[in-house]
């Protein structure tokens, strides 16, 4: 059985990613993010959890780092039962779980198993403290909270030797504010709206990218004057090369020239390539999460559209429209001054203004995925006719091709 899932990072106070937490979708009750009973419905071997958790894609999602994963009670009691090793897995109590004399028993036995357990913040409130000696780390959200509130729920829970984690960032700034609390962990957008007029002054004006990034957003557009352009800057002309090559390399042998890579890659997987560059080029100087996530957008935007029925054209603007949909993040705009900079195509252009499109839905959706916003997943899932099943399908292959590039080649 497939089930649909979604990581998402979380961060350091320096803004390293250390973990993933995996939500999962329930159609029955999109609120409800925890592990599906039906992972445990098997325990004729107690040993198979490892494969269990493989089957949900858990090995997928992790990537070397830990996982967070969220269990009601009677999941909890299944895991208790199995002998499997605590390492890697960090168990976070689902939010609608009843802080009661059964939960904590089971919370004693979890850590006498030696699971890192996560607690929400109901914990701190007068009356729940025994359930804090047997957990190891409490949520905090940020959302609608001030800085004091945040501050005086930060101090109770470290008075208590848990570690940390602050939900719902939705910015740089925020980050910045939150971070004066001393937590030890950060979930949301961390990296967000952040200040980048140095950066993007030198990057939009270091050669001929933006003039190259806007001659192959057109239409037809003309590859003896894209070669003009690259003509002009020997240094461009290399980085691009290397880039087409080092995907390339293995597959389908060597490009020595831009005449050479448009004839032999077409107009439409250059526009792509030249996409790319641009973005990994806007991005740099910027933690690598940014080009990663707007790269797996773009992917699974397209995957989408194709599996809709769509024809080429429109799913290589779908992957476009992912692609650019962290334009604010890579350049320190506002979108809609990032879109006048980028002179991008006008479908796309509607797409990422939130304006009726053929593209729009596509964004919505992988941006819905993304925050393991389920409920509108579905809603938009039946209007643009694509299968919910299909989606936690398209969303590993997205992963599985992000990791080794071949979305690149297909």
């Amino acid at each position: 059985m497939e089930y649909s899932a979604v990581r998402q990072p979380i961060y350091n106070a320096r803004k390293n990613k250390v973990a993933y937490q995996v939500s999962f979708w329930h159609r029955d009750n999109p609120g409800l993010k925890a592990i599906p009973m039906s992972i445990f419905d098997d325990q004729s071997d107690p040993r198979k959890l490892n494969e269990l958790l493989s089957k949900a894609g858990m090995n997928q999602y992790a990537e070397n780092k830990t996982l967070i994963v969220s269990f009601q009670r009677t999941a909890l009691e299944k895991l208790f039962n199995y002998f499997f090793s605590s390492r890697g897995l960090v168990i976070e109590l689902a939010h609608n779980e009843k802080l009661d004399d059964e939960l904590l028993a089971l919370l004693k036995v979890g850590h006498k198993l030696g699971y890192p357990i996560i607690i929400g913040e109901r914990a701190l409130l007068s009356g729940n403290e025994a359930f804090l000696k047997f957990c190891s780390h409490i949520k905090i959200s940020a959302k609608g909270k001030n800085l004091n509130i945040v501050e005086q729920l930060t101090r109770k829970a470290k008075s208590y030797k848990l570690r940390v984690i602050i939900d719902h960032i939705a910015s740089d700034d925020d980050f910045t504010h939150y971070r004066s609390c001393k937590a030890d962990f950060y979930k949301g957008d961390i990296f967000s709206k952040q200040n980048l007029v140095e950066m993007r002054s030198n990057k939009l004006n270091e050669g001929a990218l933006l003039n190259v990034f806007q001659h192959v957003m057109a239409e037809d557009y003309c590859y003896a004057g894209l070669t003009d352009i690259l003509a002009a800057d020997a240094k461009l002309t290399h980085k691009l090369l290397n880039f087409l090559n080092s995907v390339m390399y293995g597959r389908e042998g060597t490009i020595y020239s831009i005449k050479q890579a448009v004839c032999f890659m077409g107009e439409d997987k250059m526009r792509k390539f030249v996409s790319l560059l641009t973005a990994q080029e806007l991005t740099d100087s910027r933690p690598e999460d940014i080009y990663q996530q707007s790269v797996s957008r773009a992917r699974l935007c397209e995957l989408i559209a194709i599996h809709s029925g769509c024809n080429r054209s429109i799913a290589d603007r779908a992957f476009l429209t992912g692609l650019f949909s962290n334009l604010p993040d890579m350049l320190g705009l506002d979108m809609e001054e990032a879109i006048e900079t980028m002179k991008i195509h006008h479908d796309i252009r509607l797409a990422l203004q939130g304006q009726e499109s053929n593209l729009k839905h596509f964004i919505e959706m992988v941006l819905a995925y993304e925050k393991a916003d389920w409920q509108s997943l579905e809603r938009l899932s039946e209007q643009k006719r694509v299968s919910s099943e299909l989606l936690p399908r398209l969303y590993r292959q997205m992963l599985q091709e992000i990791r080794t590039e071949t979305f690149l080649v297909n």
